[in-house]
Order: structure tokens, then C-alpha cells, then sequence
């Protein structure tokens, strides 16, 4: 899939779009993405429960994550003396957590702030008179989208009013149109100043209405000209229309409007520049940079092109040595670079035990790379010639699904 490929269409399509999302820390909008796939799955019976059940245990995941998140603020603002705050955030992260010691923890902390607040003569309301206690699931949907934003962005986005809500709602769940009616009305409302103008051009840009989403960005980017959304969205209207070159340069605008440039648009510069230009111009760019100092991205960036272009062994390195930083701070290197790295040492003729075990802790940690880690299991027993074993691996990855 390219740089500049939106539009999602199956719900396989849309797991993926989830997953990538996660590997990005954004787990609002990745459980939206898994529950858009649920539901065009659930007229679907014949062939399908494995790939269900895959996308279930993933939806709950980001629920998890995103109450552990809650859990985490609500301690920081337990300790500040903000109580009230911290006991909305543990509301909603009960209404997300699906692990028993989540669960535990948030019980706990909720337990001592009512005693806290009690003793404070304080009692915290978490709905009006007449209104179920449980929050409406279109609610919590939209303030789980919201709270996996920057934290000026996910204010305004609460105080948008109902319309933005909808329009909001409407443009996660796919219905551009719609989307599109209430976003102007939530236009309207709040002025072109505000971030509805970048979420109306992203529900223009679905519908085919490529000027009136240019007209929007452009505005929308005056005001907030480093936006990477803004910025993206805008290049990909560019690139779509053919004006690759007016793409760069409303990229290499935004990066000079800043005084720091940020990591996502020095990796967003690396990807425009592998499109426009090939592996080689994007390959200098990024390496300027990780020269300076080493982020993650970046490197992984660097290591997908250069394996493109047939440098394995660089590919390697590079990864090796992210997974080195992640094991010197006590942190597990991320799925995507594990499993990159494990598919060059396969593709350059490794067949032993302990890549398989590779795989498969893979596979175990994160069910999303399950399809891809028991593929290659399977074509490592292959080549080993174990058929058997081959042919018992293979008929655990789950094949694509249809649109």
C-alpha cells in the first residue's frame, strides 16, 4: 500500500488499517477501525469465525490499552489533588478494561478517591438526574477517539457541540456523507479556525470533492501550518491531482515553519521522497537525520527502504540495533521490527529452531502478526523438509477476505 492510500474496503482491510494504527500508539482510533470490520462481518457466518475472533481479541486490546492510559492519568491527577477529573477518566476506563488486574487497579484507586472525596464532604456524579449511569456507546466511542489525540486537540474536539459529535462519529465509521452534512453544520458553528475544517476535508476528500477539501486544508493550514494530518492530506490531494512537485513543496513549507522538525515529518518527507524520487534520496534524507540522533521510526523507515533495494545486511543492522535500545531501557522491541528482522534472516537462508521459536513467540505476543509468523514457520519447515509440519503451519494463516 502506498503513501497515500486512504480508502479501506474489506474488513481484512480494515484490520489493517487497525494494525497499523496500533503500531502507532493510537488504540482510539485502531478499536474503531477493528469495530467498523465487526460490523461488516456480522452478517457474515460461512469461513469467518477465525478472522472474527482475531479482530474481537484486538478490539478488546485497545479497550485494555486505552483503560490502562485512563488508569495512568487518573493516578498523575489522583496525586495532583484533582480528583473529580481523575474519577471520570477511571469511569470510562472501567468501561474499556478487560483484564482482571486493570480492572483491580482501577477498582482500588476508585475506592480511595470516594473515600478521599467523602472525607472532603465532595461526591462525584458521573451522570445527570434521569441519565443511565453507563455511558451511551457512541459516547464512549467518541471520547475514546478523542483522548488518543493531543491533548489541545482532544479538548477543542470535546467542545465542539453534538454536531462535530456526529459528523465526527459519522467519518469513523465510513459514512462519508453524512459525515460531511454535520461537519458543516459543526463548520458553521466554530469557524474555519477550528480542526473541524481538516475532519470536513477528510470527509470531502472520501466523497470525490477534492477542491472543496483543498479550499478547506489550505485555510485550515494557515492557522496550523505544521498539522500533520493537515499537511498529509493536502499532499496526498496533490499527488492524486498529479502536482507531485507542488506536494513537496507544501511539505518542505511546513518544516520550515518549524523550529524543531519534528520526527513524523521527517519520516513523512522519507516516504513522499520514496515515491517522487526512489529508495536512494529518501535513504540520504533519513540518514542525516538518524546521524544526529536515533529514533525508532526513522530507523525502521530506513531499514524497509534499504531492503527494498536489496541491502539486507543494512537492513539488518539497523534493526538490530533498535532492538539492542529497547532491551538496554527494559522495553520490548516492537512487533514490526522483530518481525522484519526475522524475515531477512529467513529470506537470507536461516532455517534453524530458534528463528521458528522467533515466530512463534511472535506470533503468541501479538496477534496480529499470527498470519505473517506462521506463513513463514511454515515455509521454514518446508525448506527444512518437514511437510508435515509445513503443511499443520500453513493451515493456521488466515487467508485474505474477500470484498
Amino acid at each position: 500500500m502506498g503513501l497515500f492510500s486512504f480508502f479501506v474496503k474489506s474488513p481484512a482491510d480494515r484490520e489493517k488499517k487497525g494494525d497499523a494504527l496500533v503500531l502507532a500508539s493510537h488504540y482510539g482510533p485502531a478499536r474503531i477501525e477493528y469495530a467498523k470490520a465487526l460490523e461488516a462481518l456480522s452478517g457474515k457466518v460461512v469461513g469467518q469465525d477465525a478472522l472474527r475472533g482475531r479482530i474481537e481479541e484486538k478490539y478488546a486490546g485497545c479497550g485494555e490499552m486505552l483503560a490502562r492510559i485512563h488508569l495512568e492519568s487518573a493516578v498523575d491527577l489522583h496525586e495532583s489533588g484533582i480528583d473529580a477529573e481523575a474519577h471520570h477518566l477511571l469511569y470510562l476506563a472501567s468501561q474499556l478494561a478487560s483484564e482482571g488486574e486493570t480492572k483491580k487497579a482501577i477498582a482500588d484507586l476508585m475506592a480511595l478517591l470516594n473515600s478521599a472525596m467523602a472525607h472532603e464532604g465532595e461526591e462525584w456524579e458521573p451522570a445527570e438526574k434521569g441519565v443511565k449511569d453507563e455511558l451511551p456507546r457512541e459516547d464512549e466511542a467518541f471520547e475514546a477517539l478523542c483522548f488518543s489525540l493531543p491533548e489541545d486537540q482532544a479538548t477543542a474536539y470535546l467542545g465542539y457541540g453534538d454536531a462535530f459529535k456526529r459528523g465526527y462519529s459519522a467519518l469513523n465509521a465510513g459514512s462519508f456523507a453524512e459525515a460531511e452534512g454535520a461537519l458543516d453544520e459543526a463548520l458553521e458553528a466554530n469557524g474555519l479556525s477550528s480542526y473541524v475544517a481538516m475532519e470536513l476535508a477528510t470527509a470531502c476528500e472520501h466523497l470525490g470533492k477534492n477542491e472543496k477539501a483543498k479550499a478547506l486544508l489550505e485555510t485550515f493550514l494557515i492557522h496550523y501550518p505544521t498539522h500533520t494530518h493537515g499537511v498529509e492530506l493536502l499532499c496526498h490531494l496533490h499527488v492524486k491531482e498529479g502536482d507531485s512537485i507542488r506536494a513537496l513543496a507544501l511539505l518542505e513549507e511546513a518544516i520550515g515553519a518549524m523550529e524543531t522538525i519534528s520526527v513524523a515529518f521527517i519520516v513523512l518527507k522519507g516516504r513522499l521522497l520514496s515515491e517522487l524520487h526512489g529508495g536512494e534520496a529518501a535513504e540520504t534524507w533519513l540518514e542525516g537525520h538518524l546521524k544526529n540522533q536515533w529514533e525508532e521510526s526513522i530507523a525502521f523507515l530506513l531499514a524497509r527502504l534499504k531492503k527494498a533495494r536489496g541491502e539486507s545486511r543494512a537492513a539488518r543492522e539497523l534493526l538490530a540495533t533498535s532492538m539492542g535500545r529497547c532491551a538496554g531501557c527494559g522495553r520490548r522491541p516492537p512487533s514490526h521490527i522483530r518481525l522484519m528482522y526475522s524475515d531477512i534472516l529467513r529470506e537470507e537462508g536461516d532455517v534453524s529452531v530458534s528463528l521458528i521459536e522467533r515466530y512463534l513467540t511472535l506470533a503468541m505476543e501479538d496477534p496480529a502478526t499470527a498470519s505473517n509468523a506462521y506463513g513463514a514457520v511454515s515455509d521454514i519447515y518446508r525448506r527444512r523438509g518437514d511437510i508435515g509440519e509445513a503443511d499443520r503451519y500453513a493451515a493456521m494463516v488466515e487467508g485474505p477476505e474477500q470484498p
